[in-house]
């Protein structure tokens, strides 16, 4: 028996919907493009909450817990991070101010700094 495109789409979809990534509701009737693009959307969505997730993973694995970057660079340390989780998942940034500097440092520690700091932005302090 062959496996046709219709089967590939249907299979990718059923993946999708079962993973809670898209809807069945969403699936565009007789519209392959448009399934298509909201497939692909699906997935990059799927890889960003992955990368998310390996940012703490990393983050965690680098300091003794959430509670120590509190006491050593400040009670606003654990809210920058998390800021920065949220911002890797949503792929938009966190504006990192010069009073942030060693939270910046400690991000540019993880094995993946350069996909972190993709999602910080450095604002240079007003003379």
């Amino acid at each position: 028996m062959a496996y046709s495109c219709t089967d590939f789409f249907d299979d990718v979809m059923r993946c999708l919907v079962e993973s809670q990534a898209i809807t069945q509701a969403e699936i565009p009737v007789d519209d392959p493009g448009s399934a298509a693009d909201l497939a692909v959307e699906a997935i990059v969505t799927m890889n960003r909450s992955g990368l998310s997730s390996r940012f703490v993973r990393e983050l965690l694995d680098e300091v003794e817990s959430l509670g120590a970057v509190a006491e050593a660079l400040g009670t606003g340390a654990p809210a920058f991070l998390f800021y920065l989780q949220a911002a890797i998942l949503n792929d938009s940034c966190v504006k990192a101010h010069g009073a942030d500097s060693k939270l910046v440092a400690l991000v540019e520690r993880l094995p993946s700094a350069t996909i972190w700091m993709k999602h910080i932005q450095t604002i240079a302090a007003r003379v």
